[in-house]
């Protein structure tokens, strides 16, 4: 995935922030005024069923006020004393008709004295089954003045009592109750339900016990239902309870209208952000691209000058980055001097050690040369003198022993210039090659004094340039000279081949190696030797490995067009390892 730009990401970053922020903010303005909203349904709620007792009780004074009204009909009363039913039913009928609604759904009057009770059913034919002794039994007594909760024969009845007294005596001769059905009395709820109020279901309960449910017909639209129930203040005890079902609609249609203003508005406040994220990321990625813009033009010049854009920060950043700039140019102008300086340095350097290491291996062929045809020839001379003095001489005075220790003594002269000779420069290296030469180098007998296992692999025989030759056999006398002096080993390869690239010169011990000689003053990773070799490869244009750790492995590969005297001089067979 390709990096994003910094526009990308600032508009990303800015539209996550603004949609994270309406996020929270819709959520909690939502929750805090569904609550708002919850709670004033519930106080309305709340209200309205504190209305609803407030209408039973009136409905229940209502019936009062009847019970206190007929009680004060002395005709009725006098009439049901006498036993005269026909004039008690007729006195009645006119006292109904003279009020527009009766509240009450029955009444009894008894006369306990006389033994007489009668029941009017009202408006009320489902206590058709209801015996006005029973009512009676359960009564309080004739004295009792107020209202009960009674379960008579399977009903639920509210009961008002009243004394009843002969206008002619003041005597209270008998007892009325009046009252309403409590138990499926639809119609005592449709007489306090108001058609304007929100209700779904409105309920008379008597403890934990349903008497009577109306259920309004279900209307479309939103629906917000909110259960109270009234706190049984009416005259007929706490345990006398309305359980109302509200469909507050204005709440439903409230929180509706919230959740759609709020989504509008998050929608609304989105495009906003989108449009303000891009305008803000846009300008600043204008004038970043603007401020690299400048890096790169003063990267190239140090005569750029930062043009001033609106956001002040940038204009700082603007000029300090050009000054940096043009301080980093002159640092890098300086820089390029002095690096010029020092590979000027480097390669003269390079060039005038190369030159010493030519000419000291010049001045070792001429030493070479110089000993063999001179000092090794006189030597020679002399050596033949002597033995001729002796000869002659016989064994005159004892004079042969000294002469004989004369031609010992020009012996070992001559081993030692014949050794001085094969170490300046071997004349096998002119007279049979680099192979030969290997084989006889001084530090071979050296190593095998020192118990080395000297394993030797010559497999070379192109012709070989002249110079290619004597730098090699000075890398192999170098080499063997630091295994010497510093491998500790047991064991040395010497490998020369022929490739189908070119040629390959290895020269490994088994040793501690060479890494702790990188730690001595004035030597460069295991001293002048390995740096002479480093010297000589370059020279050569051979690829040069060296493994220090763990024993010393020093390999060359030099191409064939470098190495061979024809480069289209190939071997019949090429061996290798």
């Amino acid at each position: 995935m390709r990096n994003p730009r910094f526009r990308t990401l600032t508009f990303t970053l800015l539209l996550f922030l603004s949609f994270t922020l309406l996020a929270i903010f819709s959520v909690t303005t939502f929750m805090q005024a569904s609550e708002i909203i919850d709670r004033q349904s519930i106080s309305y709620a709340n209200s309205l069923a504190l209305r609803y007792e407030e209408r039973l009780q009136e409905y229940l004074k209502r019936v009062e006020a009847e019970a206190h009204a007929m009680s004060a009909d002395a005709s009725q009363v006098s009439a049901l004393y006498r036993g005269d039913l026909e004039a008690f039913r007729s006195h009645l009928r006119r006292w109904e008709e003279g009020y527009e609604q009766i509240h009450y759904d029955f009444s009894v009057i008894s006369f306990p004295g006389q033994g007489r009770c009668q029941l009017s059913r009202s408006y009320v034919p489902e206590l058709s089954g209801l015996e006005c002794e029973h009512l009676i039994e359960k009564h309080e007594g004739a004295s009792y003045q107020g209202w009960m909760v009674m379960a008579v024969d399977g009903e639920t009845l509210a009961v008002y009592s009243i004394p009843l007294d002969l206008a002619t005596s003041g005597k209270v001769v008998g007892q009325l109750l009046m009252g309403v059905r409590l138990a499926g009395n639809a119609h005592l709820l449709n007489q306090i339900m108001s058609a304007a109020d929100p209700l779904h279901a409105l309920q008379l309960n008597l403890k934990e016990q349903r008497l009577t449910q109306l259920v309004m017909d279900d209307e479309a639209g939103p629906r917000g239902f909110v259960q109270v129930e009234s706190r049984g203040m009416t005259t007929l005890g706490p345990d006398l309870y309305l359980s109302l079902s509200i469909n507050d609609k204005g709440q439903a249609a409230l929180r509706q209208g919230l959740g759609y203003t709020l989504v509008y508005g998050v929608v609304l406040a989105l495009l906003v952000s989108l449009l303000v994220a891009f305008w803000l990321s846009s300008s600043v990625d204008r004038q970043l691209q603007q401020l690299i813009g400048f890096t790169r033009l003063a990267n190239r010049s140090r005569n750029a000058s930062w043009k001033e854009m609106q956001i002040r920060e940038f204009n700082q950043i603007g000029r300090e980055v050009g000054e940096i700039v043009r301080c980093l140019k002159l640092r890098e102008h300086e820089l390029e001097e002095v690096n010029a300086e020092l590979s000027t340095s480097i390669t003269e350097k390079r060039s005038i050690l190369q030159h010493l290491i030519q000419t000291q291996e010049n001045e070792r062929r001429r030493l070479s040369n110089e000993l063999h045809d001179d000092m090794a020839q006189m030597l020679v001379a002399v050596k033949m003198n002597l033995q001729l003095l002796r000869d002659e001489m016989g064994d005159f005075k004892g004079q042969s022993q000294n002469l004989d220790q004369a031609v010992q003594l020009v012996n070992t002269i001559y081993d030692n210039v014949y050794h001085r000779i094969r170490t300046l420069r071997p004349y096998e290296l002119s007279d049979f090659g680099l192979g030969v030469s290997l084989s006889g180098l001084p530090a071979i007998p050296i190593l095998e004094q020192m118990d080395y296992a000297v394993e030797m692999d010559i497999r070379q025989e192109r012709q070989l340039l002249p110079e290619v030759t004597s730098h090699l056999y000075r890398v192999a006398q170098e080499a063997l000279s630091n295994v010497i002096k510093h491998a500790k080993g047991t064991y040395v390869l010497i490998r020369l081949r022929d490739e189908a690239e070119g040629l390959r010169l290895v020269i490994a011990d088994d040793g501690v190696g060479a890494k702790n000689l990188a730690s001595r003053p004035g030597q460069e990773q295991g001293g002048f030797g390995l740096l002479a070799i480093r010297e000589r490869a370059e020279y050569l244009g051979a690829e040069l490995t060296l493994k220090l750790d763990g024993g010393v492995r020093v390999e060359l590969f030099i191409p064939a067009q470098y190495a061979y005297a024809s480069a289209g001089d190939e071997p019949e067979q090429i061996c290798s390892a």
